[in-house]
């Protein structure tokens, strides 16, 4: 829908909506060969002859597939008012948001189930419990049962070609959720986990999508240099070149703490990417998300505000509770267009230099806070960031002949 509110091209309101499906991923034909009767084949060291021992061989995972799988499928929708205020120049304010349904994930469900409660009421496995299913270990179910949400505010300045310069600036607000990161094999996150933890807390894997960007402003631009009134040989050098540029400042990407073993005793145990564990820990007393991070390349997250939940129990961290470094970089670009009559074409000159100002954007911390053995203290690498995402300062040369 698009509207001319007043009949002159000044003011505009546009919106829409769509229903988007997708097909099943392919990769949950894959993952289904791992299963039973066709692999794995369980060894029986030393077997007696006729009567193997069968109590030898461990339990078998497998990777099921939810029988009847839904078509994975989005709601989109977006509206906006543009107005244009002075010369060539638009401003638009705007809303944007989706609700995902049947988005596919996976999660280990042959756990072991709660036999009571705590004091504060939380949900309590004793001790041996075992699993639902005691034929098998881990049965990593696919299923298309993951949610998610997303809303935004979106303000943009656009300034068309005019008089040498054009630009664009972008700002969105925005909160995007979901219950795992719609996968069904193993994830490769560094930062959550694509794998549903037990759910016997409702809402327990609700929370800030892993690739959720709270803040996000993002300007370019292109300036023609003045040359063409400059006389003599000044005005041919210069003339005809033009400097443009993109700066983007966002804000970090939410961050899980975890505790490496199985504390909570319910055997949760899919498949996981690097640096995840297999539990949450509890805040400390007088903690909480607010106060939880230093901040520091060294010393991302406060130790003293995290301890090991009781045995049995699961963590009061959320996922994605926290929120890891931010980005600023400016990139930019020095370009020329010569005529080149002979082969009736061009010769573009490009100097271009990324992360001009040299910043270090961070990567994401250490995340696994405790080892689960009783009485120790933090891991002496929680929190310690090794990596950046963007590379130091680099400028190059390049000729293009268009022709």
């Amino acid at each position: 829908m698009a509207w001319d509110v007043f009949g002159n091209g000044r003011t505009a309101v546009r919106g829409g909506y769509g229903l988007y499906f997708n097909t099943n991923n392919h990769q949950n034909l894959i993952v289904t060969v791992t299963n039973p009767p066709f692999t794995p084949r369980p060894v029986i060291a030393n077997p007696t002859f006729p009567n193997p021992p069968f109590d030898r061989a461990s339990a078998i995972s497998m990777r099921p597939v939810q029988y009847d799988l839904d078509n994975p499928r989005v709601h989109i929708y977006n509206a906006n008012v543009q107005q244009e205020v002075w010369g060539r120049t638009a401003v638009t304010i705007g809303y944007a948001g989706s609700r995902g349904r049947h988005l596919l994930r996976s999660g280990d469900v042959n756990l072991a189930q709660p036999t009571g409660t705590t004091a504060d009421g939380r949900p309590f496995i004793a001790a041996g419990t075992p699993r639902v299913n005691t034929a098998f270990s881990t049965i990593e179910l696919k299923s298309s049962d993951g949610d998610s949400w997303y809303n935004a505010f979106l303000f943009e300045v656009r300034r068309r070609w005019s008089q040498g310069l054009s630009l664009q600036s972008s700002y969105t607000f925005s909160k995007s959720e979901d219950t795992t990161q719609a996968s069904t094999f193993f994830s490769d996150a560094t930062n959550g986990t694509t794998s549903a933890l037990p759910e016997v807390i409702p809402g327990y894997n609700r929370g800030p999508s892993d690739f959720d960007i709270r803040h996000n402003w993002v300007l370019n631009f292109t300036v023609a240099l003045p040359g063409q009134g400059l006389p003599g040989a000044a005005g041919a050098i210069l003339g005809g070149w033009n400097l443009s540029g993109i700066w983007t400042m966002r804000s970090g990407n939410p961050l899980t703490v975890f505790v490496t073993t199985n504390r909570s005793r319910s055997q949760w145990n899919p498949s996981r990417g690097p640096g995840i564990g297999q539990d949450r820990p509890d805040y400390a007393p007088g903690y909480g998300p607010d106060n939880a991070v230093l901040g520091q390349p060294e010393q991302w997250f406060d130790p003293k505000a995290f301890v090991l939940q009781p045995a049995g129990t699961f963590g009061s961290t959320g996922r994605g509770d926290f929120s890891g470094p931010n980005l600023r970089t400016l990139d930019t670009a020095l370009a020329k267009s010569i005529p080149w009559a002979r082969v009736g074409g061009r010769v573009e000159v490009r100097l271009e230099a990324f992360n001009v100002l040299n910043r270090t954007n961070f990567g994401v911390p250490e995340l696994r806070a405790f080892s689960g053995t009783e009485g120790q203290p933090v891991l002496a690498t929680f929190g310690r960031i090794s990596n950046t995402v963007t590379s130091s300062r680099q400028v190059q040369l390049g000729v293009r002949v268009v022709f």
